[in-house]
């Protein structure tokens, strides 16, 4: 296993005793997903921590309808610490991660991490912040749905998108779009056109070219 994966993701980790990052390292699992797949948390089901190695991957919550809500983005490095929340008393949340890219996948079983929790108050303190900080991250996102108009929150989504492909051109549907502005598609579709009609991007077929992102972000 990559010492240097663990390092560079978890801060505790000059915290641990030899023993602990032997234990840590040794039960660690590897696996590659390909792109599309998805990995459903909660319900009671604990996948343990999990660490992108490489790729990026969408983590969101689904509507009784089946709609979807995108809450975050985990790239090369990132630590999903909620699929662990749920070996916390009283806390289980249920979410998806679904791999945009293909993704290497790093998994510290529940019951390693678990122990590590109770032995360590690095650890333990480190997984409480990260917890409060994820919560802190999507409380901030509700509140976005609730109080800023869904123009303003399409635009976001497309200057997020840019940021995260390092360009202008996005391979983006109209459905990708409203999962990440938490609305429908027919109404990234109407925004869409005026934004193309203002000048602000164009658009083609599974492509939006944004054309003035300064203008998009003032939205």
């Amino acid at each position: 296993m990559n010492t240097d994966l663990f390092r560079d993701a978890f801060p505790f980790w000059e915290n641990l005793t030899e023993a602990q990052r032997a234990e840590m390292e040794n039960n660690t699992t590897r696996n590659q997903c390909a792109k599309k797949t998805r990995i459903h948390f909660g319900g009671g089901e604990c996948a343990g921590v999990q660490i992108i190695g490489k790729g990026r991957a969408r983590v969101f919550i689904t509507s009784p309808g089946g709609g979807d809500i995108t809450l975050f983005r985990l790239l090369d490095g990132d630590v999903s610490i909620l699929s662990a929340a749920c070996m916390l008393n009283g806390m289980d949340i249920e979410l998806d991660m679904e791999m945009e890219t293909d993704c290497e996948i790093y998994t510290i079983p529940k019951k390693v991490y678990r122990k590590l929790y109770d032995e360590n108050g690095a650890v333990k303190d480190y997984t409480m912040e990260m917890i409060s900080e994820k919560f802190s991250d999507i409380m901030w996102l509700f509140n976005q749905f609730v109080f800023s108009n869904v123009a303003s929150r399409i635009a976001g989504a497309l200057l997020e998108h840019r940021a995260l492909e390092g360009g202008d051109e996005l391979k983006l549907t109209h459905e990708d779009i409203a999962k990440d502005a938490g609305t429908a598609r027919e109404v990234v579709t109407r925004i869409l056109k005026q934004f193309q009609a203002d000048g602000l991007v164009k658009l083609t077929r599974g492509k939006v070219t944004v054309l003035d992102a300064g203008k998009l972000g003032k939205i």
